[in-house]
């Protein structure tokens, strides 16, 4: 068995929860099992019994506080206590709010963290995984991981449990606020299950009952919608988060044989949009328009959107594939669907601090990373550096990519930014990728301040400018910034019907760079040299000679016969004219 530790949480809502949460460690201690009692801060609070939301407000902090202790233990899976009679409460609670359908399918046995999100290592990352697992189609890989939530005790009721712990001579706490049934709903919803005033229809069995059929239908239909999934033809680009997908001719005849179309639908549908959009954002309630769209034929009328279906920070639109008419006379129209990311209405707030140097910092001469920041619930974006190298006070954030960044990017770029920005992020599409920018404070001639943003990495299309490159272990680059982005944790696999898009520079160690001109480090064109490694210089001083054999590189009358691969690994090697961000002698806007 493996090791198992026991997390307290001391809400510190009441007088004497610290000396019940010690007196717990101490039962556990007898039991064998290591312990930890983590104390919950309520941040602009003073007195938190009275907030009007105190329930919701304490399941928050109490998820985040355990996934946090999660990830410093390095815990990837939690067991919780919740009981059958905790089932039933939550489903007459939710019939008391007018859920219906799949919203009674109560409290799940297994399930990851939640309120956690955006916490690496403990949302659904801080593992890599291969979205082609046998590695013969594409090296693409996406997060995964995190910590997963398992409840055993489901199927036991409260009694049973108590039985349990008498048989076996354990002592155990109960929160006394439980018994005040004014203190929140879901005590009052407690006392009445339990006063047996109830009909039988809503008694705990019934409720329980309840909850498993309702989810069973669920599983069954999300069973259904994942093999119409496999069988349709789906490409994803994770360089821009979008999503290009057909509907095989079949899926009208398989869904009218279902038991429940609509739900069906509703979840293939979210399976198309959840490759883009953050899942938790596409409740089925509000992807019913996104549904109509794609599938006409389950409503009363056509939905008329020429302008596409806007589903949160992404616009599903389509295109006619094909209009043809069957071997029986029946007209067939195809269509073909887009998922696309659209301009946020306040894309500052999106904005993530990868690095803010302080004075007080230890400036290591060992690389170090920056902690890993989810932009966009898309990307996980960190960076790579060497502290000693870097000035205090520097501060490096990732943010959307703004029109106003191109004059200043276009002007120190060899053309590479147009090469990638026009296949990839044509018009305002480029708009909503993440890049990575230097923030620092310039003194005007006025003596005031002003913030200066300077663009160094495109990092989802593989740009970037001289001192910063994608990470590569064969080639670690020390001297330099580097920078890695990992896709979301997606249910997706390669496949024949599934493909995918990525960015990701091939690793050749005897790659070379050939000059026709000869080139030399201290007067160039008076040393035969046949090739010099270009991609990582090191000093001002040199970038400013390759710049001037920048037109010697390789000339024009042999590009035509280099194969497309060649000419694009040359073109990965061109030097840029830049230095790395932090450096006192790189002036802004020069």
């Amino acid at each position: 068995m493996p090791p198992v530790t026991a997390f307290i949480v001391d809400h510190c809502l009441r007088y004497g929860s610290a000396a019940e949460a010690i007196s717990v460690a101490s039962n556990l201690q007898r039991l064998g099992i290591a312990s930890e009692i983590l104390k919950m801060e309520w941040p602009n609070h003073r007195d938190p019994v009275k907030l009007p939301n105190l329930e919701t407000a304490a399941r928050k902090l109490r998820f985040q506080l355990l996934g946090r202790a999660c990830a410093k233990s390095q815990i990837d899976t939690l067991l919780l206590a919740h009981h059958g009679d905790d089932q039933a409460e939550t489903i007459l609670s939710r019939i008391y709010a007018g859920y219906l359908g799949t919203g009674l399918q109560g409290i799940q046995a297994i399930s990851p963290i939640p309120e956690c999100h955006g916490a690496h290592g403990v949302s659904e990352s801080g593992i890599t995984r291969r979205l082609d697992p046998s590695g013969t189609i594409t090296k693409v890989f996406v997060e995964s991981g995190g910590v997963t939530i398992h409840r055993p005790l489901l199927d036991f009721t409260k009694a049973e449990l108590i039985a349990t712990c008498h048989a076996r001579q354990v002592s155990w706490h109960e929160d006394a606020t439980n018994a005040d049934k004014t203190l929140t709903a879901r005590n009052a919803i407690r006392h009445l299950i339990g006063s047996g005033a109830l009909p039988h229809a809503l008694s705990t069995v019934r409720l329980r009952d309840l909850a498993a059929n309702k989810l069973s239908h669920r599983q069954s239909c999300n069973d259904t919608a994942t093999a119409m999934f496999k069988a349709c033809k789906v490409g994803l680009n994770t360089r821009t988060s979008s999503v290009s997908f057909s509907i095989h001719p079949k899926i009208e005849d398989w869904l009218r044989d279902t038991t429940n179309p609509p739900l069906v639908a509703a979840l293939l549908t979210r399976k198309f949009l959840s490759l883009s959009e953050d899942k938790h954002k596409l409740q089925l309630q509000n992807i019913q328009r996104a549904v109509q769209y794609i599938f006409p034929f389950l409503f009363d009328h056509e939905l008329s959107a020429n302008a596409g279906v806007n589903v949160g920070n992404i616009v599903l639109l389509k295109t006619l594939e094909s209009d043809k008419a069957s071997s029986s006379g029946e007209r067939r129209v195809s269509w073909k669907y887009s998922v696309l990311p659209r301009p946020v209405q306040d894309p500052e707030r999106y904005t993530q601090v990868l690095l803010a140097k302080q004075e007080s910092d230890n400036d290591f001469s060992e690389p170090v990373w920056t902690r890993p920041k989810l932009f966009h619930d898309r990307w996980w974006i960190r960076l790579r550096y060497i502290p000693h190298n870097v000035p205090s006070k520097t501060s490096m954030v990732v943010r959307f990519l703004r029109p106003t960044d191109l004059p200043h990017m276009r002007l120190h770029d060899t053309g590479s930014l147009e090469r990638r920005l026009k296949p990839h992020a044509p018009a305002n599409a480029r708009f909503a990728l993440p890049a990575i920018v230097e923030r620092s404070l310039v003194e005007q001639a006025d003596e005031s301040l002003s913030e200066i943003d300077t663009v160094w990495a495109l990092p989802t299309i593989g740009w970037s400018r001289a001192g910063f490159s994608p990470w590569n272990f064969k080639t670690p680059g020390e001297n330099v910034w580097q920078h890695t982005n990992t896709y979301k944790n997606i249910d997706f696999e390669v496949s024949d019907n599934h493909t995918v898009k990525s960015y990701t520079r091939p690793v050749d160690d005897n790659q070379e760079l050939r000059f026709k001109e000869p080139l030399d480090s201290s007067s160039p064109g008076t040393k035969r040299r046949e090739h010099q490694d270009i991609s990582t210089p090191d000093t001002w001083r040199q970038t400013q000679r390759l710049k001037e054999a920048h037109s010697r590189a390789i000339p024009a009358s042999k590009k035509r016969n280099v194969k497309p691969y060649e000419t694009w690994k040359h073109k990965m090697r061109m030097p840029r004219f830049d230095q790395p961000p932090g450096n006192p002698a790189y002036k802004k806007g020069a």
